[in-house]
C-alpha cells in the first residue's frame, strides 16, 4: 500500500540544442562574399563623397601647413614674478625694472647691481605676466607674490622669504650700492 501512494518522479528528457554544422554551401559562400564586397564598395563609396564634400568646404586648401611648436626658451637672468619669495638662497636681492629697451633700463644701476657678492635676480616688469604687479604705491610689506605693488625701478632684499630691505628709484639703488 505504502507503495502505491507514493508518487515518483521521472526525469524529463533534456531538451536538444540546435547544433551548429560548420558545413557551408558554396551558394552560400558565394552569397557571403558578394555582400562582404558590395558592403565594403558602398563604405569606400561614402568615404569618398566625404572627402569631396570636405573639399567643397575649403578644408584641403592650396599652402595650408600645420601650426609648428615653438621651442622653449629657458631665461637665466629674468624670473618670473611669481617666484621672488621662492628663490632657493638664504639672502639675495630682486630688481624689478623695465627691460623692453635699453633707453628706458638704467645700465648704471644694472652694473652696480651686477658686481654685488650677494646673488641679484631681475624681473622683467615689461612682460606681459608681470605688468599686472604695476601698481602706484609699492608694497614693502608683502609677503607674497600677489601683495607686490611696483611702481619704478625697485631693489628689495629678501632674507629668509621675507623683505628685510626695500629701495625705490636709481638714486636710492645707487646709495645702497655706493655705501
Amino acid at each position: 500500500m505504502a507503495k502505491k501512494s507514493m508518487q515518483l518522479k521521472y526525469k524529463s528528457k533534456k531538451r536538444e540544442r540546435n547544433k551548429y554544422d560548420p558545413t557551408m554551401s558554396t551558394k552560400d559562400s558565394a552569397k557571403s562574399f558578394v555582400k562582404t564586397f558590395i558592403g565594403v564598395l558602398i563604405f569606400l563609396g561614402v568615404m569618398y563623397l566625404m572627402i569631396l564634400g570636405l573639399e567643397k568646404l575649403g578644408l584641403f586648401q592650396i599652402g595650408y601647413t600645420a601650426p609648428t611648436k615653438e621651442d622653449t626658451e629657458f631665461d637665466y637672468e629674468y624670473i618670473p614674478i611669481g617666484t621672488v619669495f621662492t628663490r632657493s638662497e638664504k639672502t639675495y636681492y630682486v630688481l624689478f625694472d623695465n627691460y623692453e629697451s635699453v633707453l628706458k633700463s638704467d645700465s648704471y644701476v644694472n652694473a652696480l647691481v651686477d658686481g654685488s657678492k650677494t646673488r641679484v635676480y631681475k624681473v622683467d616688469m615689461s612682460k606681459k605676466e608681470n605688468s599686472k604687479y604695476a601698481g602706484e604705491k609699492p608694497n614693502k610689506k608683502a609677503t607674497r607674490a600677489s601683495e607686490l605693488s611696483i611702481n619704478d625701478t625697485t631693489l628689495i632684499k629678501i632674507t629668509n622669504g621675507r623683505i628685510t630691505e626695500y629701495y625705490v628709484g636709481n638714486t636710492e639703488i645707487e646709495r645702497h650700492f655706493n655705501k
